[in-house]
């Protein structure tokens, strides 16, 4: 079967043809080595199936971010067919300085011109005949969002699979000069399977994977010596760095090319600019994005509420109706509890996220794909920089609000591992959903006058953790300048509905198939915990887990909540904050509704507000904890990352109660 390559610029309609060519069935999974997501997939040219490869937006294939060593590493070590290269018709010279890198390696390479028909709008003809004739390499008009083309390009996919490799097109940035450099690269360009003229290209570049590819062999020091006074020469010829003029050189040849190709008429302009004077302007592009945020927000939450309602229901009745049967058919009762409580409540917990993380993820690709996320990103970028993150990381931190799971997942929209890693590990601390039951039990007991106040305390505590824990992991853990926000700013349009819907059915399949499995083991030991020894009640005092609600009880009690009650509690809702409420309810041997004589009676409104300062900080549900395992791809990492939430909530909830303590409250 033959394989080929999608690469491009960002925004340029990339994921939009690899979900037209595979009609959204696909796969994805981490890069070999890295934890940068690609999707692969199948598609048919007539009878014959294709299989392809998408990888991240690149501009170049010198890496400065992982996305793009990734995209190099692929084009230098992979073996594949062809290469697809996705460019913007509105955007044409930018989006060839790839293509020139790409000729680099001597791959078949097939330009696909994507938003034809939207160039074709604006007045933008393209001759792609005389594009071809420049680069020696074929050029396909297509449009992915309405299908046009996409016959021919297969068809051309087809043709350059069968045909030899390309020759460079008559470009040399070193002007003929790296000749001797190419001789002396040969051997370790044959050794790594890369053409000798691209690694001594990057090497006069100063690309560092360029340099990892000759590290420790032979003539190692003259290769890099020889590459340093050709780099020294034409940097002195045109009075600036090598970079710049590798840059001019390649933007002189390619502004010849498009001349010769392109003709423009006036058009009409887009409203992108007047609606960009209104977006970007922070007095009412922040008001405004937080409005929309919060309609997404209230929509996702809206909408999957009855849904997640109506199948934690079911749930709850087949585990029933499941341990009904095996006692009647003779089981013994650990194993219907098993069943019950164990497996089918581990299942349930995984089932009942889907409709919230859908719908999440759904309005998530939405904002994504109408070009509106880009003017967010510019907007929030300064603000957010002066406390040490990104600009982008704003939307997933918001997103915790709702659900820690699809906000960590989210955090992929973030281009720099370091942000990435620090914005997950912050986003716990945003108070999510499942946290108001505690929050309306408690100060509807203790705080009835003043209830929106305390809790709107709570969510500001836990914003500050939040933004305070990028802060000084970004300072000491997760060094390295953020950097500048260089971002394309894309045309509105409409969301493709079928990128939309495919992007949250497959990160949703992913979180189901993945951190599912750690959730239904959980549930398994927390059930364990709450029946053995054998025939106590579960969840009591004389069970595995009341035991240890006793042990850890006068850890407690410095932060005004030392009762085994409390205890197993807060071990409970390690495995959903939801069931923190109800596994209370049981400890204390009330039913929920009668559970508010109970609390009033071991709390006081001080140890209260403590206690509910501890359930916002401390470890997050082991949905989110897994979630996080699946995105940074390291236990020990989260293990560190549940030590240290456990950390901050102990020492937040100290402080908050010996100082009430001391103050007198």
């Amino acid at each position: 079967m033959k394989l080929f390559l999608l690469v491009g610029n960002p925004n340029v309609g990339k994921s939009t043809l690899f979900n037209r060519l595979t009609r959204g069935f696909e796969h994805t999974g981490n890069w070999p080595g890295k934890t940068v997501e690609c999707k692969h997939g199948t598609c048919f040219a007539g009878k014959e199936k294709l299989a392809v490869f998408d990888l991240p937006g690149s501009y170049s294939l010198t890496p400065f971010s992982e996305e793009e060593q990734v995209v190099a590493e692929a084009l230098a070590n992979s073996k594949f067919d062809v290469v697809v290269q996705v460019v913007d018709a509105c955007c044409l010279e930018r989006n060839l300085f790839l293509t020139l890198e790409l000729l680099q390696l001597s791959r078949r390479l097939v330009v696909a011109i994507n938003k034809s028909d939207l160039a074709e709008r604006r007045g933008i003809r393209i001759d792609e005949s005389v594009l071809a004739r420049r680069f020696g390499v074929p050029f396909v008009k297509i449009s992915a969002r309405k299908g046009e083309g996409i016959d021919s390009l297969l068809s051309q996919i087809k043709a350059s699979a069968r045909t030899r490799p390309a020759r460079r097109p008559a470009f040399d940035a070193c002007m003929g000069k790296a000749k001797g450099l190419e001789c002396m690269v040969r051997a370790p360009a044959r050794k790594k399977g890369v053409p000798a003229a691209w690694l001594a290209s990057k090497l006069v570049e100063n690309g560092p994977y360029a340099q990892e590819l000759i590290e420790g062999g032979r003539g190692e020091k003259r290769m890099l010596a020889k590459a340093a006074k050709l780099r020294a020469q034409l940097e002195k010829e045109e009075s600036c760095s090598i970079n710049a003029v590798f840059s001019r050189r390649k933007f002189a040849f390619i502004s010849r090319a498009v001349k010769k190709a392109v003709r423009s008429r006036p058009a009409c302009c887009g409203s992108s600019g007047a609606a960009d004077s209104l977006l970007l302007n922070p007095l009412i592009g922040i008001p405004l994005f937080l409005a929309i945020l919060w309609l997404a927000f209230q929509l996702s939450f809206t909408l999957s509420g009855p849904i997640s309602d109506a199948i934690a229901q079911q749930i709850s009745g087949l585990g029933q109706h499941l341990a009904s049967f095996l006692l009647s058919a003779g089981a013994p009762a650990w194993f219907a509890s098993l069943v019950e409580n164990g497996l089918v409540a581990g299942v349930g917990s995984v089932l009942v996220f889907i409709p919230i993380i859908v719908l999440l993820f759904a309005f998530l690709q939405a904002l994504e794909e109408s070009g509106y996320m880009a003017r967010v990103a510019v907007l929030l970028d300064g603000m957010a920089r002066k406390a040490g993150f990104s600009g982008k990381a704003f939307l997933p931190l918001i997103l915790g609000f709702g659900c820690s799971v699809p906000a960590i997942m989210a955090t992929r929209v973030l281009d720099r591992k370091e942000d990435r890693l620090a914005t997950m590990i912050a986003i716990p601390f945003m108070s999510c959903s499942a946290r108001l039951p505690v929050y309306v039990l408690f100060t509807g007991i203790f705080f009835a006058q003043d209830q929106g106040l305390v809790m709107l305390l709570l969510y500001l505590l836990g914003a500050a953790a939040a933004v305070a824990t990028v802060f000084l992991l970004r300072r000491f853990a997760f060094k390295g300048e953020s950097p500048e926000l260089l971002i394309e700013l894309p045309d509105y349009h409409f969301p493709y509905w079928r990128t939309v819907l495919s992007s949250a059915l497959q990160r949703t399949y992913s979180f189901v198939a993945k951190a599912g499995t750690i959730i239904l083991a959980a549930s398994v030991l927390v059930w364990f915990l709450g029946s053995f020894p054998y025939g106590v009640e579960y969840g009591s005092r004389e069970s595995f887990a009341g035991m240890l609600g006793s042990m850890v009880a006068p850890l407690f009690a410095p932060l005004g909540f030392g009762t085994w009650q409390a205890s197993i509690s807060l071990a409970f809702g390690f495995m959903a904050k939801e069931i923190v409420i109800g596994s209370m309810a049981a400890a204390y041997g009330a039913g929920e509704g009668g559970l508010a004589a109970s609390v009033g009676a071991a709390f006081t409104p001080l140890s209260a507000f403590s206690f509910m300062a501890f359930t916002l900080l401390y470890v997050p549900c082991v949905a989110a904890l897994a979630a996080i395992k699946k995105e940074c791809g390291s236990w020990r990492l989260t293990a560190a990352a549940a030590l240290y939430y456990l950390s901050v909530a102990y020492l937040a909830s100290f402080v908050i109660f010996q100082a009430g303590t001391a103050l007198g409250f």
